[in-house]
Formats: structure tokens, sequence, C-alpha cells
């Protein structure tokens, strides 16, 4: 029964679940197209890029202890374009895509020098919620940035109306996923 509970609950999501944005001609630049199925650059960007940094690394450079070093404190240096989410400096498809690989590179690296560097669990595992922490900070950005763009937009963000989200918010709603907020004249009947 739980099984098929998720099921339905990815299948309500499924025109959003590659794209991770509203489709919307407004996140056009925030996807990329592949014949009818939208990606969200973010995470086909960054996710392949941390893959194969670590396979690289591994197959390719030799890991002696002063490799370790100099890749953790190098990985740093890759999350600099951090700053450009931050400020909403990532508006061109171009500097999206450069500041995923970056960080992607950046985390990669840090990932294999976290693990194979000959230092106490309790740091390997501190450093590895501290990449958490950087995904994390990148998803808030993009959450707040999809309800910026939404806030400007004709529908104010009310996906219960909206063209691009209002057949997924319907089937949520259907399907007992969320619940519709009641307006004051709702609440007063």
């Amino acid at each position: 029964m739980k099984i098929s509970r998720i099921l339905l609950f990815f299948t309500d999501l499924k025109p959003i679940l590659l794209s991770h944005h509203p489709n919307c001609e407004k996140f056009s630049k925030h996807v990329y197209h592949m014949g009818r199925y939208k990606l969200c650059i973010g995470c086909f960007t960054f996710y392949p890029t941390i893959g194969l940094t670590i396979l690289i690394v591994l197959l390719f450079f030799n890991l002696k202890l002063s490799t370790l070093f100099s890749m953790f404190f190098l990985s740093f240096a890759f999350f600099i374009p951090i700053i450009l989410n931050i400020f909403g400096l990532t508006k061109s498809k171009f500097l999206k895509v450069f500041s995923k690989i970056s960080i992607g590179i950046g985390t990669g690296l840090l990932i294999v020098s976290t693990i194979l560097l000959p230092i106490f669990l309790f740091i390997k595992i501190s450093l590895l919620i501290e990449i958490n922490f950087i995904v994390g900070v990148i998803a808030y950005i993009r959450a707040n940035l999809v309800k910026e763009v939404c806030s400007l937009c004709e529908y104010e963000g009310n996906w219960d109306n909206c063209p691009g989200m209002k057949p997924i918010m319907d089937k949520l709603y259907a399907h007992n996923f969320k619940k519709r907020k009641l307006n004051n004249t709702q609440k007063k009947n």
C-alpha cells in the first residue's frame, strides 16, 4: 500500500520531476530542453560533474598524502561560484552551467579527499555534513528564485491558478498529498 502511494505521488509530480521548476516559459533558461523533456540545469550538471570528478580522480591521480591535501584545499576554490548564485548573478544559462560545473568539481574533490585522508572519523563525518549543507544552500537559493520568478508573474505565485502548475496541484489535492488553503470567504461559511 505505501509503495503504491509513493508511486502515485511521483506520478502526480511527473511533469516537473526532472525539471524541478514550474512548466512555464519564464523558467525555460533554468532547464535543458531534451525533446519533450525538461531537465534541471542545476541537478543535471552538478551531480554528473561530481561523479565524473570522483571517477577521474580515482582513475588518473596519484592519491598520495600530499595530493589528497592539495585536492582538499583546492576544492574550496571551486565553491567560489556559489557567490554568483547568492547574489543572483547566474541569470544566463552559461553562468548557471559554469557555476554548477565548478561547484560539482569542488564537491567531488572534497568527497574524495575527505574519505581518503587519514583523519579522524568524526572530522570526516563533519566534512561530509558540510557538503550536505552546501547542497542545501544551493537548493534553498533555487527555491527562493522560483518563488521570486513566480511572484513577478501575472498569477503571482498562485499555483492553483498558474497554467504551468495547476494540473499538478489539482492531482496533489485529489490524491490528498496537499490540502487546499481556505480563503476568508470559505472560512466564514
